[in-house]
């Protein structure tokens, strides 16, 4: 088991290797180096830490999960810059974008060849499928109901570790990590909108509010107040769902725990501040 001791080693270790893996000089001279979610790579590190494999395929396994959703995020930042790739610079760098998340997914193909396990490779596949059929939902403003926006953003953050916890038979983890991931994406876009006015989510959560808003027309005060405090409400009944399934996690978690009380801890605060100033 994992101890808190080794934790953040393992932790360095496993993005070392992810980092080495997926480096390819050309691409970096043009595009910045992809980010790791440390927490989605913590929730790997505790389901593969309960399950019967060597360091060597615990390994493996781990990087072509953090490679598939680094393969994700890259082909994202395409679709968020599209319609600003004028100039032949930028289509440049559009182009090579494309390229760089094909490279990641080839590389996870790669590892879990190594392997042999074609199962998991189906499994990633089904989650890519539902990752990618729920951010065009989320994109295309298709969702009229906020308990439906909130499982299109659960399956676009966690399907990737649910989906692999659930073939190895350990619900626990999809269940945490649905919730973990939830929780954060709803804390950034909140933020986002906040600092800077632009945010997917929010304009998901005012489409719902306020539909004949959705194509013209800006919020008053009171009702960005009233779409914030929506969302709010949601951060509040994810961190209560979230509570109460840290109780199923044993003392070998013990990293993860205090990670979880970490997250409760910023994202509760930012929650009930915004509450009170409306």
């Amino acid at each position: 088991m994992i101890s808190l001791l080794n934790i953040d080693t393992l932790l360095t270790e496993l993005k070392e290797l992810i980092e080495t893996k997926a480096n390819h000089p050309y691409l970096l001279m043009f595009l910045e180096k992809p980010s790791i979610d440390d927490d989605k790579l913590l929730l790997l590190m505790g389901l593969f830490n309960e399950l019967e494999f060597t360091d060597a395929e615990r390994k493996k396994y781990i990087i072509s999960t953090m490679l598939v959703q680094m393969a994700l995020d890259t082909h994202e930042l395409v679709t968020n810059t599209t319609l600003q790739a004028k100039d032949n610079g930028s289509q440049k760098i559009r182009q090579l974008t494309v390229l760089a998340g094909d490279y990641y997914s080839g590389l996870y193909y790669q590892l879990l060849s190594e392997v042999e396990n074609i199962p998991l490779i189906r499994v990633l596949a089904s989650a890519i499928k539902d990752i990618n059929e729920n951010k065009v939902l989320l994109y295309q403003k298709s969702l009229n109901e906020i308990s439906g926006l909130l499982e299109a953003v659960k399956t676009i953050e966690s399907s990737l570790v649910k989906k692999v916890s659930e073939s190895f038979n350990k619900p626990i983890w999809s269940d945490l990590s649905a919730d973990i991931l939830l929780l954060k994406r709803l804390h950034i876009e909140k933020k986002r909108y906040l600092e800077g006015g632009q945010s997917i989510i929010f304009e998901s959560f005012k489409k719902i509010a306020f539909p004949k808003k959705d194509k013209a027309g800006s919020l008053s005060k009171e009702q960005a107040a009233h779409v914030l405090n929506k969302m709010d409400q949601c951060i509040t009944s994810v961190q209560d769902s979230l509570r109460k399934k840290v109780e199923k996690l044993g003392s070998q978690n013990e990293g993860l725990i205090i990670r979880i009380g970490s997250i409760l801890e910023y994202t509760a605060v930012t929650a009930n501040s915004t509450v009170e100033e409306g």
